[in-house]
């Protein structure tokens, strides 16, 4: 029998691995060469989600800024009102709170665009807030260099509340006239006999009537949400809103004699107090009249305290779980709709603005629309 060649395998059954190994190390490096190519596509579409979330928040945020200064315009007007101007950025802050960026502290004052505070003008709330992006490639591309990049966001709301500048509307019919500030009526006082006069006495002259007291009074809350009240001159004093479990404190500023003081709160509760405060709780939802009687004389403040219903934040809540946040906060289900989507999304729109009591319509009639 002939020796194997050297150029022949000794084992026939034997077979060379060379070019399978190839192929796996060949494998091996282009696995090492995508990955990190991968993993870099997919940190880049993790910032600019952040990113775009973020946005959407801010924008939610510039809307409940601009409507609520869009109802309270003489906040900013002359020397302004700092208690309503913290309510502002309070309301602004709070929806703020998942927001993944930082904003300017503190929030921004909104601007007049007309330089006007009257019905009809606008008013613009405009925020820009900072991202931090964590794509090392990135950073050194996009932003200011470090990593930065800075998002604006804009939101503007016709000024809803206050006085028009343009006149008679239509041109003929007058401007409403202010209701005059209510005099208390006396309760009609029992006549008394009159005492004769012994003979040979002059009668005295008439003695003079005590002049009734001059009734007055008003109320504050310090009540999470609740706004308007106070003495006369504040911001909303005809009104004060709030939501079930409202704290108000009546204070009485009646001047000259009291006797016998009642109070009724419009709910059905009274007390009966002369001194200088008295406190009520409302826990109904509705609107009451205020009612303080002193010696049997009485001044009503009608619709006084509002107890209404207030507009939950969306952002970021499911679909599914919208509805139930809505009614849940008092509004009816037959005023909630919803923009077409895929699937369960997460909310990023909203028609009303989130943390607003009392919109538009009440408790009854206010709509709200939701989109992706």
């Amino acid at each position: 029998m002939n020796a194997p060649s050297r150029f022949e395998d000794a084992d026939p059954g034997i077979r060379t691995e060379q070019p399978r190994a190839r192929a796996v190390g060949q494998s091996l490096v282009e696995f090492a060469v995508f990955v990190p190519v991968l993993l870099l596509v997919l940190l880049m579409a993790v910032d600019f989600g952040r990113v775009y979330l973020g946005w959407v928040n801010l924008t939610n945020v510039a809307r409940i800024g601009a409507n609520f200064a869009a109802q309270n315009p003489d906040a900013w007007q002359g020397g302004g009102n700092a208690a309503v101007q913290t309510r502002y950025r309070q309301l602004m802050a709070f929806d703020a709170q998942e927001i993944n960026c930082t904003l300017p502290t503190p929030l921004p004052a909104p601007t007049f665009v007309d330089s006007s505070y009257s019905v009809g003008s606008r008013v613009r709330v405009d925020l820009d807030c900072s991202f931090g992006l964590m794509t090392p490639f990135l950073t050194n591309i996009v932003g200011d260099g470090a990593g930065n990049v800075s998002v604006r966001s804009s939101a503007t709301f016709t000024i809803r509340f206050g006085s028009l500048d343009i006149g008679v509307i239509g041109g003929s019919v007058p401007g409403p006239t202010p209701s005059p500030t209510p005099v208390p009526t006396p309760s009609p006082t029992p006549t008394v006999a009159p005492t004769a006069t012994p003979p040979g006495m002059t009668p005295d002259p008439a003695t003079p009537t005590p002049a009734p007291p001059a009734i007055s009074f008003y109320g504050e809350s310090t009540s999470t949400d609740a706004s308007g009240g106070g003495p006369p001159g504040s911001v909303d004093e005809n009104m004060i809103v709030g939501l079930p479990g409202l704290t108000v404190t009546f204070r009485n500023t009646t001047t000259g004699p009291q006797g016998n003081c009642t109070w009724a709160f419009g709910d059905s509760g009274t007390a009966t107090s002369c001194g200088n405060t008295v406190s009520h709780t409302y826990n109904a939802r509705g609107l009451y009249t205020v009612t303080l009687t002193v010696d049997g004389f009485s001044l009503a403040r009608t619709n006084y305290v509002l107890v209404g219903c207030k507009v939950p934040a969306f952002s970021g809540v499911r679909l599914n779980a919208a509805l139930g946040a809505w009614t849940t906060e008092g509004f009816s289900s037959s005023n909630f709709s919803s923009l077409p989507g895929s699937g369960n999304y997460k909310i990023g729109y909203q028609s009303l603005a989130g943390g607003l009591v009392n919109p538009p319509g009440g408790c009854d009639g206010a709509a709200v629309q939701v989109g992706p």
